[in-house]
């Protein structure tokens, strides 16, 4: 859901109350469940509640470090809360769990683009496979990626 925050009307807002109500009675009935606390984090990222979506996503992390998706989930909430550098950490660290993880190269290619590191960019960004071959204007080069 791409609304905004402050475009939500109270159906929406009911919506997003029941969701996060469901996934917490079930985390309570299976605490260990993983992919329940990445669900809960998404819902409140949604509502941009990132030190909730960031505790969510912690709390599937320690139960499943070596799932680069919730390394992922970790990144896009620093992303979207303007912490650049700690999404970058995130994305690295979902690339070190999984080598051929294209939506943590092409958002750390996408950080780094950001935080005007351009080299490292277009290095994250060559690495996705099927990358379409292009040039900038001051002459560098980029074909099809590698992983």
């Amino acid at each position: 859901m791409s609304e905004n925050l402050n475009e939500l009307n109270n159906d929406n807002l009911e919506k997003f109350n029941k969701a996060i109500g469901a996934l917490k009675n079930s985390l309570n009935m299976n605490p260990k469940n993983h992919n329940l606390y990445i669900k809960l984090g998404n819902e409140y990222l949604k509502l941009n509640r990132f030190e909730l979506a960031f505790k969510s996503y912690l709390s599937a992390y320690n139960l499943e470090p070596n799932d680069p998706e919730v390394s992922l989930c970790i990144g896009n909430t620093h992303k979207k809360s303007g912490n650049l550098n700690d999404a970058a950490s995130a994305f690295l660290n979902a690339i070190k769990i999984d080598k051929k993880c294209k939506k943590a190269y092409k958002n750390l290619s996408n950080i780094y683009f950001h935080l005007g590191r351009h080299k490292e960019g277009l290095e994250y960004l060559y690495k996705v496979e099927g990358f379409i071959q292009f040039q900038i204007d001051n002459g560098v080069s980029v074909s099809k990626g590698n992983i």
